[in-house]
């Protein structure tokens, strides 16, 4: 009876009073029998009713382990949904850091497009031509920013634009004129400025949605495990990033993502095994991503009207619409965006090609 005396005063059994109660008490209704036994006389009993309470007592130690083990965990796991909120809030301010530094970046290009350019001079032939095919380039720049904020949603001032545009692609086909470069700088800048005022605005309601919708805070259904309401990256760089990933050597730029097709067409016209793959792998990210429209760009090595361009652009297209992504539209804009200089040995090779551009919706 001593040693169960020992073993109740210990500061387990203490312990064991508050971590677990009911075992605890157990052990000492054992040890009164064991006490009543012994005031009987009846040793025997007395002695198997006290080694049942020690067994109590450490029964009751071992419940009084778990339980304050089980505290820690759940200590531990509301520390972790605490850290996890904490991170989650400090990636949702990186989002909207880093889409207002996309939108100041924006608003820089817009203001350094719309500068005014030194008064045009007289100029010898030579550069007369460099500033037409200046012009022609700027040009065609804006008309495929035109076309992407037409396929964001935007078509009345887009119309306007682009029927300014097609005036003065006239005149550039007539040989130029004093002002030509002034106008194609200032459509283009009035079309970049279109189409990021689209972003902005879009980008806008997305925030509110976030900050105000019930899921505030919470992954996007269906999205990707790294794409979080308000805590992933901006979208366009996560395509990037997945088309990084999936081989296809992106680049993007102020229309959105793009993807340059080479390689892709055999030498009977026809789509090579590599190009369809990689032209499938494009589909798949593009219907995992609606929200992109496809804007489908063929550049030819030479004038624009080229037949191969137009038959490989018939070629995609068709191989795009049998895949199910029904928001494409196709722009061939012939030479007026060379990689190379026409005079070079292999510019023709390397200036025809065909750009797959993921309009992106917002900043």
């Amino acid at each position: 009876m001593a040693q169960v005396a020992q073993v109740r005063s210990s500061p387990a059994s203490v312990e064991a009073q508050t971590w677990a109660p009911q075992a605890h008490a157990h052990a000492l209704q054992l040890e009164e029998r064991a006490q009543q036994a012994f005031s009987e006389g009846d040793a025997t009993a007395a002695a198997l009713l006290a080694e049942h309470a020690i067994a109590a007592h450490e029964h009751a130690w071992v419940l009084t382990r778990l339980a304050r083990a089980e505290r820690r965990r759940l200590d531990a796991e509301a520390e972790l949904a605490a850290q996890r909120l904490a991170l989650g809030e400090l990636q949702a301010q990186h989002q909207r850091l880093t889409a207002q530094a996309a939108g100041l970046e924006l608003q820089a290009q817009v203001v350094r497009g719309a500068l005014v350019l030194p008064p045009y001079e007289t100029a010898m032939p030579e550069r007369q031509r460099a500033r037409r095919r200046a012009a022609e380039a700027l040009s065609t720049q804006g008309r495929l920013l035109c076309v992407g904020a037409r396929m964001l949603g935007e078509k009345e001032r887009v119309a306007t634009l682009v029927t300014r545009l097609d005036e003065l692609d006239q005149q550039l086909a007539k040989g130029g004129g004093p002002k030509l470069l002034e106008a194609a700088t200032e459509l283009r800048s009035s079309c970049l400025r279109l189409i990021s005022e689209i972003r902005r605005l879009n980008s806008s309601s997305s925030d509110e949605e976030v900050s105000t919708g019930p899921h505030s805070g919470a992954p996007r259904p269906g999205s990707p495990p790294s794409a979080g309401a308000g805590s992933g990256p901006v979208p366009a760089d996560l395509l990037l990033a997945e088309l990084s990933a999936a081989g296809a050597a992106p680049s993007r730029d102020d229309r959105g993502v793009s993807v340059v097709l080479r390689d892709a067409f055999g030498a009977d016209g026809n789509l090579t095994d590599a190009g369809r793959a990689e032209l499938g792998r494009v589909g798949q990210l593009a219907k995992a991503y609606p929200e992109f429209p496809l804007l489908m760009v063929g550049h030819s090595g030479y004038a624009k009207g080229s037949p191969d361009i137009e038959r490989q652009l018939q070629v995609v297209s068709a191989e795009l619409a049998g895949a199910g992504i029904q928001r494409v539209e196709v722009q061939d804009v012939g030479e007026r965006q060379p990689l190379l200089p026409p005079q070079a040995a292999s510019a023709r090779s390397h200036n025809q090609r065909i750009e797959l551009v993921f309009v992106a919706p917002g900043i």
